[in-house]
Parts: structure tokens; C-alpha cells; sequence
């Protein structure tokens, strides 16, 4: 629960960081609503899509939001790719050493 806690204020972090850079701002944020973060991700890959096209390039702030959107996400689905990073490097590690 720490977890989701501490992923969602970095979700607002990065919410605000992005918004203060664009000329039109992204609606208002509900971290609690999956399907309003799964609405606010595909917004945010179509303006990423968008912004290739016309600039060649990303914006850091875009690709941080994005990244903690999707971590939110899994963290409400009860999934948590931190842990289960971790534990593929364990076991990376072990087979190695075998």
C-alpha cells in the first residue's frame, strides 16, 4: 500500500511538471480511477505521436508521466514491477552462478 501511495505522489509530480510545459493541459487527475488513467495514457501517447511527427522528439516530462501512469496502474491492479524486477535479477543471478 506504501507503494501505491508513494507511486501516485510521483504521478501528481510528474502530472504537474508536464502540465506546466504544455500550451494545453491534460484534464484533471484522479489517481484512485483506473480508467480515467487509462484515458489520460492513450491522450498522452496520441500527443507523444503527435509530437514526434511534428518535432522529432519527446519530451522527458512526457515519457516520465507516462511511466507513472503505468506504474499506477499496475500497482492498482496488484502488480508491482519492482518486485518483479527484482526477483528476475535474482534468479538471473543464481542461474549464472550455476
Amino acid at each position: 500500500m506504501e507503494r501505491l501511495k508513494n507511486s501516485q505522489e510521483t504521478l501528481k509530480l510528474n502530472y504537474k511538471a508536464y502540465n506546466k510545459l504544455v500550451t494545453n493541459p491534460l484534464s484533471p487527475l484522479n489517481v484512485d480511477d483506473e480508467e480515467v488513467l487509462k484515458a489520460l495514457l492513450n491522450t498522452l501517447m496520441n500527443r507523444e505521436s503527435v509530437s514526434h511527427i511534428q518535432n522529432k522528439k519527446t519530451l522527458k516530462e512526457s515519457t516520465e508521466l507516462r511511466s507513472s501512469i503505468a506504474d499506477v496502474l499496475l500497482l492498482l491492479d496488484g502488480c508491482d514491477i519492482k518486485i518483479i524486477k527484482a526477483e528476475m535479477k535474482k534468479s538471473t543471478a543464481v542461474n549464472v552462478s550455476e
